[in-house]
């Protein structure tokens, strides 16, 4: 029985140790592992023990359901992609900077006794004067993050 069993495994081993795994980076900047990259991405082979050595993979332009694109198109495809993959990071980044502001403000706002930490972290008081003055800079940033067009 642990023969059939050591068998099976090296078979099972063996399939798996024919197969070609690449690497990619997606558009989001994530790193992706899989037996085919999308087209278009410079992916990688991953190195397996006794495996393939790592060599890259051009982007894969040979598939045949895809209709060949001229060099200025793909370019200016692959520019449209990497824009808008930016612009979802812009948009994603200034999400978290008004949730944040709003964040402080709302603390700002419902807090009874406000502190700052000092140089030897230990807390020290605002006074009301201070905390109104506070408040004002919390709105602010508000006001300046979460309704800036930029």
């Amino acid at each position: 029985m642990k023969r059939l069993l050591l068998f099976a495994a090296l078979i099972a081993w063996s399939g798996m140790a024919g197969a070609v795994v690449y690497k990619w980076t997606d558009a989001q900047g994530k790193l992706q592992y899989g037996d085919r990259p999308p087209d278009g991405v410079h992916a990688e082979v991953v190195e397996f023990l006794g495996g393939h050595p790592g060599r890259a993979a051009s982007p894969r332009a040979d598939d045949s359901s895809t209709p060949a694109r001229p060099p200025a198109a793909s370019q200016a495809a692959d520019d449209s992609a990497a824009k808008k993959a930016v612009d979802a990071d812009v948009a994603q980044t200034r999400e978290k900077q008004c949730a944040d502001a709003q964040d402080r403000y709302k603390k700002m706002i419902e807090g009874r006794r406000l502190f700052k930490t000092g140089a030897n972290g230990e807390r020290e008081y605002l006074t009301s004067e201070e905390i109104d003055s506070e408040r004002v800079n919390a709105k602010r940033d508000v006001d300046a993050t979460c309704n800036s067009p930029t």
